[in-house]
């Protein structure tokens, strides 16, 4: 999607009233999964991948195209952000598990926040910032970079603090070190030395291992943090217990079975919402 497009529709969703964007976002969302063929290929062969043992084909069809829908809803909801202040946001919102996050911020080593594209995963990164807890993004920017520029300008409008993925390693420790909490996505396929193949639903998948390697390293806790909508529109973002290092002999292998049990987590929370995962994305590229 180019930035003019972007930029168009965003006029458009914010000039409409909010029950009426949703509905427009939500058509184009079931739009764009019959127009879109190589991406529905993609999204239905993730979810034959994960839910094959629980659902008949016809409720994975049925569920890819739910999952499309979401993405026009989440497309409609984030376009609209700038128009909604801290507090209607957080209207929209609600946040259990703030003891958790409370009692590992105590511990003052850092704080590690792991994600996921669950839910609208844009109005989490929003209401995290408006509720005080300050997480730092760690992101990753869009190919386009008049999109990116869209994207992060609005992250940016809302004091939410981001660095990026690339070559920052030394001052996401300096954050962490400083008793700072970043938040990092967990889902999306990571080669190469900084990934660690582990088991997603079944089949090995590149994950990002510098969660459980800065755990590990630092001795910083971490802490699950997902979203998702329910029927009636509303979002519920929770923030998980303290996940514990996984026993190993060695620091790799302790990365290796701390970054399966992050997938296992991820993995309970997908198949409660399965079609509010980014299933569109290409989460089992060869090694």
């Amino acid at each position: 999607m180019t930035s003019q497009l972007l930029r168009a529709l965003a006029t458009l969703f914010q000039s409409l009233p909010e029950a009426d964007a949703l509905i427009l976002g939500r058509n184009l969302g079931r739009f764009a999964h019959a127009m879109v063929p190589r991406r529905r290929a993609i999204a239905l062969a993730g979810l034959r991948q994960a839910l094959k043992d629980t659902h008949d084909d016809a409720a994975l069809r049925a569920l890819c195209r739910a999952n499309f829908t979401h993405y026009g809803t989440v497309l409609a909801e984030v376009l609209r952000l700038p128009r909604l202040t801290d507090q209607q946001l957080l209207d929209r919102c609600t946040l259990t598990g703030r003891e958790h996050f409370e009692a590992a911020k105590s511990r003052g080593r850092g704080l590690i926040i792991i994600t996921a594209h669950l839910g609208n995963w844009e109005y989490l990164v929003a209401a995290q910032q408006a509720w005080g807890l300050d997480i730092t993004v760690i992101t990753r920017h869009a190919h386009d970079s008049g999109v990116d520029r869209l994207w992060q300008g609005m992250r940016e409008a809302r004091g939410v603090r981001c660095l990026d993925n690339y070559r920052t390693l030394k001052n996401v420790i300096r954050h962490l070190r400083t008793g700072g909490t970043v938040g990092m996505t967990i889902d999306q396929n990571e080669g190469g030395t900084t990934g660690a193949r582990v088991p997603f639903f079944g089949r090995e998948a590149g994950t990002v291992k510098a969660p459980a390697l800065l755990a590990a390293r630092l001795g910083c806790p971490v802490i699950l943090f997902l979203s998702w909508r329910d029927e009636d529109g509303r979002h519920h973002a929770a923030l998980s217990e303290e996940i514990p290092l996984a026993d190993g002999a060695n620091l790799a292998e302790t990365v290796q079975r701390t970054t399966r049990r992050y997938n296992e987590l991820l993995e309970a929370a997908i198949r409660e919402h399965p079609a509010q995962w980014s299933w569109v994305h290409r989460r089992w590229k060869p090694a």
